[in-house]
């Protein structure tokens, strides 16, 4: 009699054990991948006369990488880097947020931003650059109001598409239930969209990390971008390379934190 219990979770550990060894085979393509990728260029690079002084090294990398770690100077440029990005990235966001509360209600005033909003969205990121640098001068302010814009226009555009998707049904039966506006808004249409903010706030946020270094590399002393800029000047792969890697890692990082809030919030999901 006590036979189909222990088989049924027998059964359902091996069902475990089988979802876990796929996740563990990705896992090891990545960094067979990733460290023959890494082979290649230091095979290059020491091989190819020359080549090393334009696309550097694994081993210069890591040094310059190293030397960051106990330079004060280095991790006070992170921090700028990551200031202007966190400071575009809630004022975005939150201006976003409030722009589409505001004029959602409003079927005329949705029609009339719509063009223009396209429009923006369609302008290439990197020629609005030199214009806020030009308004705001060099320096983090300059930084921080280009991740504004660009972290908007995203978190706008998402969220918009989230309302604009939600099924009539929801808020047709919300109202024969005698639900009022407020009700409905924290009841049906915030529900909804979560999931759709989360994402774009994934998205954002790495945009606002390599929308600050953009800034700091056309036009900054401080930051990141400013190792990008000197890397690229002073023909130093290295260090161009090395302030790439932790720009990268930082994107990562932050994607990787939000990610893990987004799973809390998918049960959010009305469909």
């Amino acid at each position: 009699m006590t036979a189909a219990p222990v088989d049924s979770q027998v059964t359902a550990a091996a069902r475990i054990k089988r979802r876990a060894h796929p996740a563990a085979q990705v896992v090891t393509a990545q960094v067979l991948i990733w460290g023959a990728l890494i082979l290649v260029w230091h095979l290059t690079a020491v091989t190819v006369p020359g080549m090393a002084s334009l696309i550097g090294s694994p081993q210069l990398v890591v040094e310059r990488l190293a030397k960051w770690t106990a330079d004060p100077a280095f991790w006070s440029n992170a921090g700028t880097t990551v200031t202007s990005a966190l400071t575009g990235f809630v004022a975005g966001a939150a201006t976003a947020c409030l722009v589409v509360a505001i004029t959602w209600p409003f079927p005329l005033m949705r029609r009339f931003l719509a063009p223009f909003l396209i429009i923006a969205n369609a302008v290439p990121r990197v020629a609005l650059a030199p214009l806020f640098i030009l308004w705001f001068g060099i320096g983090t302010t300059s930084a921080a109001m280009f991740v504004t814009s660009i972290i908007f226009l995203i978190v706008y555009l998402n969220v918009f598409n989230g309302l604009s998707s939600i099924d009539t049904i929801y808020d047709q039966n919300a109202r024969v239930l005698g639900a009022g506006r407020m009700w409905r808004a924290t009841s049906v249409y915030v529900p909804a969209v979560t999931g759709w903010l989360m994402s774009s706030l994934r998205l954002a946020l790495i945009w606002a990390i390599l929308g600050a270094a953009l800034a700091e590399y056309l036009a900054g002393s401080r930051g990141l971008g400013s190792y990008l800029a000197r890397g690229n000047i002073l023909g130093q792969p290295d260090l161009l390379l090395g302030a790439a890697v932790v720009i990268a890692m930082l994107s990562l990082l932050a994607d990787r934190a939000l990610a893990i809030i987004e799973r809390r919030f998918t049960q959010w999901r009305l469909f």
